[in-house]
């Protein structure tokens, strides 16, 4: 057990780092001089959910077919399934190619909603495969990260199923990181933030009404230098704000040990009563004079 013995309050605006972008970037910490703070935790943060769920550079696939290579690039942005299918099905109408393709999901009026997705090809002479990278692509369409998927070949067409439930939710968690703390040398991890119920243009919140000590970390960076913090998501690929800045609280503070505490308690409560037993003593002996 500990209490708090000293503190500092920081406020980190990312729109005012040294380098970077407001989601990985470096920033002096104004710490005061001479402290002995020992660790550090989140008070409350505010992050834009600005990222797209598909995002630049994570926006194509391939379809290999009869020995010719055709790449489908998505334009970047969130979407639903809506509107995905409609963007993905003019895409294979105007991409080079691939105009024998289709997709389409379950009309959740008049089918069973599968949450998957169903992609056709009529051409049936030669065999035809998705090929994906390891992104969330994939995971959008439901299929794994960076796997190979095979049309099956029918009568008068070739179908493929995806594998998965699409997973229209770009990350449900994300992770604050820095250099400044650590988890015991586990990871970098300053704060996991849970983003599904956030409306995609939002704002991710949290702020930290429990003990302080729920979200400390140990100190690992002296204050002198630059600090990195960066977000992620849980395969540790980066996420773009796409301009917007974030908001995060900190609290640098030194422990007080609660044993050294008691400890000087103790003593001074048994000094305090064999001073009390004396007196009584010398009490009771004037009494018998």
């Amino acid at each position: 057990m500990s209490l708090i013995k000293s503190q500092q309050i920081i406020h980190i605006n990312s729109a005012f780092r040294n380098s970077g972008t407001d989601s990985d970037f470096t920033y002096t910490i104004p710490i005061k001089p001479d402290n002995e703070f020992t660790h550090c935790a989140v008070i409350s943060v505010s992050i834009p959910k600005s990222y797209y769920l598909i995002p630049e550079g994570e926006n194509t696939f391939t379809i290999n077919e009869n020995g010719s290579s055709y790449t489908i690039t998505i334009p970047p942005g969130n979407y639903n399934i809506t509107s995905f299918i409609y963007v993905l099905n003019n895409l294979f109408q105007h991409t080079a190619g691939t105009n024998h393709y289709s997709v389409s999901f379950p009309d959740s009026k008049t089918e069973a909603q599968t949450g998957k997705m169903t992609f056709t090809h009529t051409n049936i002479q030669h065999n035809s495969e998705f090929v994906f990278e390891n992104n969330h692509l994939p995971e959008v369409m439901g299929f794994a990260r960076g796997s190979t998927n095979q049309f099956i070949i029918g009568q008068n067409s070739s179908s493929l199923v995806s594998t998965n439930v699409c997973n229209f939710q770009r990350e449900s968690t994300i992770f604050l990181h820095s250099d400044i703390g650590s988890n015991g040398g586990q990871d970098d991890i300053l704060l996991e933030l849970f983003a599904s119920g956030n409306p995609d243009l939002s704002n991710i919140n949290f702020e930290n009404n429990g003990n302080l000590e729920e979200h400390s970390k140990l100190l690992t960076n002296n204050l002198t230098n630059n600090v990195r913090f960066s977000l992620s998501d849980e395969f540790r690929t980066g996420i773009d704000l796409n301009g917007i800045n974030m908001l995060i609280t900190l609290c640098f503070y030194q422990k007080e040990d609660i044993n050294r505490l008691l400890t000087g308690f103790i003593k001074y409560v048994t000094l305090y009563l064999q001073q009390e037993e004396q007196r009584r003593i010398e009490n009771e002996n004037k009494k018998k004079k």
